[in-house]
């Protein structure tokens, strides 16, 4: 899925009313019991945190609307969030972190993700430790040791992506990864996972550049 500020709507169009359906099929008790997300009865509206603010998905038509400005609602982030509601789960993350590449077909196109989710943070963020830890916070990080610099943002409830950060100085490049925990892939299909890394790599420097 495209991060371009001009993403093409209508070529998204069938994914979305596609997901919309599947919306439209799956019955609010269904999708509270297998999320344990808040829904607000008197708008009907699912309550989905992410990204240190909330998404508010009307339902069953599927529109959706961000708490924060900042944030605003992506084209692919919809797409991906509609299919966590009628896909996704509460199970806990189980601390078993794996690369994009280790999950289902994702031997397939991690020559893409490593492009469009982990080279712009080498190319981008390495250079500036302080507005990348800055920026992590906006989006709700907690910090690891891992790296120069590590954290894990949750991107939808129980789908943390944690970031792992070698800054570059004089005589190093920079470097970067991305992990997922395992339990992803019973959440969420391998092209949305990458999704979530692109774009939470696309709001880091964001704000990085803010």
């Amino acid at each position: 899925m495209s991060l371009s500020e001009h993403e093409d709507v209508i070529a998204y169009k069938p994914a979305i009313k596609k997901a919309q359906r599947r919306l439209e099929r799956t019955g609010i008790e269904d999708i509270i019991d297998k999320t344990g997300l808040e829904f607000i009865e008197e708008e009907n509206k699912f309550v989905i945190p992410s990204l240190n603010q909330k998404y508010y998905v009307d339902y069953p038509t599927g529109e959706m609307s961000s708490s924060n400005p900042e944030i605003p609602v992506a084209i692919g982030m919809k797409i991906v969030t509609l299919h966590f509601l009628t896909r996704g789960n509460n199970w806990e993350p189980n601390g078993e972190l794996i690369s994009y590449k280790e999950l289902p077909g994702g031997n397939v196109y991690s020559d893409a993700f490593q492009r469009e989710a982990i080279k712009p943070i080498i190319n981008n963020l390495c250079q500036h430790p302080n507005k990348l830890k800055k920026a992590a916070k906006k989006l709700g990080a907690q910090f690891i040791d891992k790296g120069d610099l590590g954290f894990t943002i949750e991107t939808l409830p129980t789908i943390p992506l944690t970031y792992i950060i070698w800054f570059s100085d004089e005589e190093l490049n920079g470097g970067a990864n991305i992990l997922f925990d395992s339990s992803v892939i019973t959440k969420l299909h391998t092209e949305d996972v990458a999704f979530l890394g692109q774009y939470t790599t696309s709001l880091l420097i964001k704000l990085v550049s803010n």
